[in-house]
């Protein structure tokens, strides 16, 4: 899902705020679903919540769980489809007809969570606990809430006897987080693609509203997503003992490539999605950042003003591609001479950057012959998506409806998300996500993860309105 904000951070936020946290929006409240409505998706995401899908458990019970609330709703055995790579690593995939009427629409969201020990945590992680105008516990924000969102809203359709233009798929996936080990969208496009191939997309991991003290600033939709990538560089020596040392150094060596690569950045480059992201974001940072941006924008070979938001991560990842060392290993014994030295590069690429030019680039950063320079994880290039302008109209016009002033911003994540995969396959997809997050107070991976609980029953709203829109041929 969408990572680090460090810059709004920046913002002047009163120390109270931040460490009491904003439990409800400073603006009007937004509509919201029926009761039963409600405490169905609260069941839900507390089932969810307490069932731990951490890569070394897997998500089978949770998505029988899931297959047993629909199958109780009414649900026909045929439409819902259960399966996986293993017996721990399950997906399930549920099917609401429609008319016939066009290509489905999916909506995606992951089952599996990172990992979370309980000393580390005020409350327990694997079951929902709700204080403060908030509900906690690991998948509450990253994704478990979306799962139970959609669970909810496709159960209340489904009672309401709606049917959609055409078909609605949910896709309840594992091991995102899992950093591609039998990745559930990956594996399902390659073994049951049928089951999921949709005209459109929406990955709720991957897109969500950004609210900064308490004021909603805008609703991101995700059109674009960095690609992962993994470079070593590796230098040997002769070794011996540290009395008697001669110029091969195999840890200075790799200490200066690193150093090197450290002190160099790629070129600017923007899109059309992080052009416009980055212009709306320019109202919300202080004078020089915001001047800086503005003539960063204007001129992207402005070293000056790329040196001036540099400090502000996020800006930064934005921008251009980013290849930071990330591990150093060396030597053998303090007392002698390394024979071997390694520095891991976990780079960030813009989506179109050519994996050729990155690696040359690298090399005539490091300009030594000596150090090798070898891909360990190859990127798997995603084009950006097209912004379809029927479908953004559909979702602006959802968001106004939920929060009127509230626009719609494109983004590209800096981060990773199973739209790789969707992307990769040919599928047209977006993230979306209807559940607004307090800038100021990111959680997802961390101590204490929460979401508000009037953002998690605002988006579920959003998500039926949604469904129903982007389920409608008009």
């Amino acid at each position: 899902m969408n990572l680090s904000k460090q810059w709004f951070r920046r913002v002047c936020v009163s120390s109270l705020l931040i460490s009491i946290g904003i439990a409800a929006w400073a603006e009007p409240p937004a509509p919201r679903s029926p009761v039963e409505s409600e405490h169905l998706a609260r069941d839900v995401l507390a089932e969810l919540v307490g069932l731990d899908t951490t890569h070394a458990v897997g998500s089978a019970k949770a998505v029988e769980a899931l297959a047993k609330r629909f199958r109780d709703a009414g649900f026909s055995a045929s439409d819902i489809y259960v399966g996986g790579p293993r017996p721990d690593k399950m997906n399930i995939v549920v099917r609401f007809r429609g008319r016939g009427k066009g290509a489905p629409v999916l909506f995606n969201a992951h089952l599996d969570v990172v990992e979370a020990t309980r000393d580390t945590w005020s409350v327990e992680p694997f079951r929902l606990t709700e204080k403060d105008g908030f509900f906690y516990g690991r998948g509450t924000i990253d994704v478990k809430q979306e799962v139970a969102i959609v669970t909810a809203n496709l159960i209340r359709l489904k009672q309401e006897h709606f049917v959609p233009d055409r078909d609605v798929i949910a896709f309840f996936n594992t091991d995102e987080e899992a950093g591609g080990d039998a990745n559930g969208v990956e594996w399902m496009i390659k073994e049951h693609r049928p089951l999921i191939d949709a005209g459109l997309v929406i990955n709720q991991d991957a897109g969500k509203g950004q609210a900064l003290r308490g004021v909603r600033l805008w609703s991101a939709v995700q059109t674009a997503e960095k690609v992962y990538a993994t470079y070593e560089l590796s230098a040997t020596g002769s070794g011996g003992h540290s009395s008697l040392p001669p110029r091969d150094n195999a840890i200075a060596k790799v200490s200066a490539a690193v150093a090197r690569l450290d002190g160099y950045q790629f070129p600017v480059r923007f899109s059309a999605t992080t052009r416009r992201y980055l212009e709306a974001t320019a109202s919300h940072l202080d004078a020089a950042q915001a001047t800086a941006l503005r003539k960063l924008l204007a001129n992207p070979d402005d070293g000056a003003a790329l040196d001036a938001i540099r400090d502000v991560p996020v800006l930064n990842a934005q921008v251009h591609s980013t290849c930071p060392a990330t591990l150093v290993q060396g030597g053998q014994s303090e007392s002698a001479l390394p024979m071997k030295a390694k520095a891991t590069l976990q780079c960030r690429l813009l989506p179109d950057e050519e994996p050729a030019a990155v690696l040359a680039t690298l090399r005539r950063v490091v300009a030594d012959p000596a150090v090798e320079i070898t891909v360990s994880s190859p990127p798997a290039q995603s084009p950006p998506g097209v912004l379809d302008p029927g479908v953004m109209k559909k979702i602006e016009k959802v968001t106004t409806g939920m929060w009127p002033g509230v626009g719609v911003v494109p983004v590209m994540s800096s981060g990773a998300s199973d739209n790789v995969f969707f992307r990769l396959g040919g599928f047209q997809t977006l993230g979306v996500s209807g559940t607004f997050v307090e800038e100021t107070d990111l959680r997802a991976h961390g101590r204490d993860e929460r979401v508000a609980v009037t953002a998690f029953y605002e988006s579920l709203e959003f998500s039926y309105r949604l469904i129903q829109s982007l389920s409608s041929a008009r």
